[in-house]
This record gives C-alpha cells, structure tokens and sequence, in this order.
C-alpha cells in the first residue's frame, strides 16, 4: 500500500517530469518525437490518477482498522459504516474475487478473509474489511469517495474537502468537478488511441491531486478518529468536520521555517534549521492533535502529517 510519502513523491515526480521537453510537441512534421510525447504524457495521466485512487483507498484501510480498535460496540457506529461493513464489504468482496479468479488468483482466500470480517462484526474482535469502502467500482469514482466520507458521518463531503484544501492554501476552486475532469482524462488517456494530454493538464492535476488527497485525510483522519473516541456528535449524526479541525503550518520563509496555528496572529516559533523546526512542528501538533502541513515559499502545501493517531 502507498504511504502518504510515497504518493507525495510520485505526483512531485510526475509534475517534474511533465515540464522535460521531451514531453513537449515540436513542429508539426516531427511525427515521430510528437507521436512518442503524447503516449508518454497519456502514460503519466494514468499513473498520476491511479496514485491518487491508491492513496484513498490506502487510506481509508487504515482509516477502517484503527475505527476497528474501538470500544464503542458495532451496533453503536453510524449506520452508514454498519452497512459499509456488511452488505457493502459483502457485495465489493464478491466483485473482487471474480475478479482475482479471472487473474489466476487466489479469489477463495480473498472471499474467507472478507467473510471472517464481515462474521466480526456480530461480536468479539472487530475488524472491518479493507473492501467496506473505496471498492464499489473498478475505479474511484467521486461519488465513491463521497461514499467513503459519508459513511463516516462527514456531512456535506466534497466541500469539507475543498474547505480543508482551501485553508491549507491549495486554492479556492472546488475540487469534486477537478477531480471529475481528470478522472475523463485518464479514462481517454487509457482507451482512446487519439487522446492526447497537454503538459498543462498533467501539471494542474497533480496540485489538484495533492489538495484533494490533502483534504480527504485531515477530514477523513478526524472523522475515524471521532468515531473511534465515541463522540457523540459523530455518532448521533453527520457534521462539518471542517469545523472540527484547527490546523498548524510550518512555512518557509526567508527568515527561516515559522510555526504557526492556523488563524493565530503571532507565529508559534521561527527556526532557522529545518530539522529542529520540523522536529518541534510535530511535537506540538501531536500534543494539540492537529494535522501538521507544511508550505512553500510560496505558501503552497508541499506535504502534511496527521498527528490524532489515526
């Protein structure tokens, strides 16, 4: 599974790579060298998408195991992850197997785990099924993600997202129409013979890759960790988690790496080395339990750390 890092890294790279020239058409009589850009550039789409459907999925796992070390007993939790956990891991486990049998794999392992989880959740040791949510479809659709979230308790999914990204300083564009548009685009990028993705594409995806897998966690992250604490706001209904969330930065600037928490005028602490401020950036944030981000010079998040223990 991607971590968090490693998602980072990739999309980073991807943006990287998508500014080399020879990802970049030339004259139009240079068929071979365009014709080698745009299968390389339609490649990178591909890719960069399936990290981001990766990383949720990923996520929402480890989101589901550590809901699973609660003491709040099953009957108790939302009714959306109940039913997530049940007849939705039932149903996505099936489609799984077909197709891990259609693979030449073992899709009878794959079935007896998800039904020994499934069993859990009629008493003992819970342990929620990975294929509860994020597996509905072959891909990761934004109704799907909506899904995830919703199952959670978040109200309003999409634009809890956009909120958190957009205080996070990752622009003020709502998310859920990006990440329809790139989800058309790799699609055509992996099926079309004629589709051809611009380096512009590529490189406006991948921030909105980062701000949309930026989002999802802060809130995602809160929410498991809610539910996992049994509070009873979660428990009794959806809420805005965006409002449950203070967030701390740690900023580059020129006169070092500042501190500071989110709406708070003076900054916490200004660092000259980047370790030691990073090293007191997360301590703090740990303390506080706030999801810790770090920006740019330009203040644009470059990568976070959630700190509540989901």
């Amino acid at each position: 599974m991607p971590s968090r890092e490693s998602f980072i890294e990739r999309i980073e790279t991807i943006r990287s790579t998508s500014k080399d020239t020879y990802l970049v058409d030339r004259i139009l009589t240079d068929v071979e060298h365009n014709a080698r850009a745009r299968l390389l550039r339609n490649g990178l789409m591909v890719v960069a998408f399936t990290s981001l459907e990766d990383f949720i999925r990923a996520r929402t796992k480890d989101l589901l195991d550590y809901i699973s070390r609660t003491v709040v007993p099953f009957p108790k939790l939302p009714q959306g992850l109940r039913e997530a956990a049940t007849m939705g891991a039932m149903k996505a486990a099936r489609d799984r197997a077909h197709m891990a049998k259609s693979a030449g794999e073992d899709h009878l392992a794959l079935l007896q785990e998800a039904a020994s989880q499934i069993a859990s959740t009629a008493g003992g040791s819970l342990q929620i099924s990975r294929y509860s949510l994020g597996y509905s479809g072959s891909n990761v659709s934004s109704t799907e993600i909506s899904g995830i979230l919703t199952a959670l308790n978040v109200q309003d999914a999409w634009n809890e997202i956009s909120v958190i990204a957009r205080r996070c300083g990752a622009g003020s564009m709502p998310l859920k129409p990006a990440y329809d548009q790139a989800m058309r685009l790799r699609h055509e990028a992996a099926h079309k013979p004629d589709a051809n993705v611009q380096p512009g594409d590529l490189q406006e995806f991948c921030s909105q890759a980062l701000a949309i897998a930026l989002g999802f966690d802060v809130v995602a992250s809160r929410a498991a960790t809610m539910i996992r604490d049994g509070d009873q706001d979660i428990l009794l209904g959806k809420i805005k988690i965006s409002q449950k969330c203070t967030i701390r930065f740690l900023d580059a600037e020129s006169r070092g790496y500042v501190e500071r928490r989110e709406h708070a005028g003076r900054a916490v602490k200004v660092t000259k080395e980047e370790d030691a401020a990073l090293m007191a950036a997360v301590s703090n944030a740990t303390r506080a339990k706030e999801p810790l981000v770090r920006r740019d010079l330009s203040l644009l998040p470059v990568q976070w750390l959630i700190t509540d223990g989901a």
